[in-house]
C-alpha cells in the first residue's frame, strides 16, 4: 500500500469534497467542503488529498499559524469506506515527513476534540504528546522532530 499526498491542482476538489467520515465522527471533523473554503480564505493553508493509486481515500491540511508561529495540522480525515486499513497512519506519516522537510519546522501541533479518544490514542501512538494547552474544546498535541 503506497499512500501519496497530492495537491488540489493534481486532484481536483470534487474527489475531496465527496469524502466523508462516519456519522459518529461528524462532531469531531470539519467537512472537507468547509476546510477547502478555509483554505481559499487563508492562502497559508495547504490542502492535500490522500491517495492510494488513483483513489482519493482522505484529506489533510496544514499551515504555519500566523497567530503563534507554529506549524499545525489543521485537518486529517480518512473516508469512512477506507478506515481501519492503515491509510490514516500512512497519510499522517507522509504529512509529518512533508512538514518536517520545511525549513524551520521543528515541531508540529494539532488539536483533538476532547471526546475523540480514538484520535487522541492514534496520535499518541505516532509520537504526539499533549501540551497541557486547551483551545476551545480541543486538546493541543505536539510532535517534535527527532534529532539526528
Amino acid at each position: 500500500m503506497t499512500v501519496v499526498l497530492k495537491t488540489l491542482a493534481e486532484t481536483g476538489r470534487r474527489a475531496i469534497v465527496a469524502l466523508n467520515v462516519t456519522n459518529d465522527q461528524d462532531d469531531f471533523v470539519t467537512s472537507n467542503a468547509e476546510s477547502l473554503e478555509e483554505a481559499d480564505e487563508n492562502p497559508d493553508c495547504v490542502p492535500l488529498g490522500i491517495f492510494v493509486g488513483d483513489q482519493a481515500v482522505g484529506f489533510a491540511m496544514y499551515t504555519l499559524d500566523a497567530d503563534d508561529g507554529n506549524w499545525w495540522i489543521y485537518r486529517l480525515m480518512i473516508d469512512q469506506r477506507f478506515q481501519r486499513r492503515g491509510y490514516g497512519r500512512a497519510g499522517l506519516r507522509a504529512l509529518v515527513e512533508r512538514m518536517f522537510a520545511i525549513p524551520g519546522c521543528s515541531a508540529i501541533y494539532l488539536g483533538v476534540v476532547r471526546e475523540n479518544r480514538t484520535a487522541a490514542a492514534f496520535y499518541l501512538q505516532e509520537g504526539f504528546r499533549e501540551t497541557g494547552q486547551v483551545l476551545g474544546d480541543e486538546i493541543v498535541m505536539r510532535l517534535e522532530r527527532k534529532k539526528a
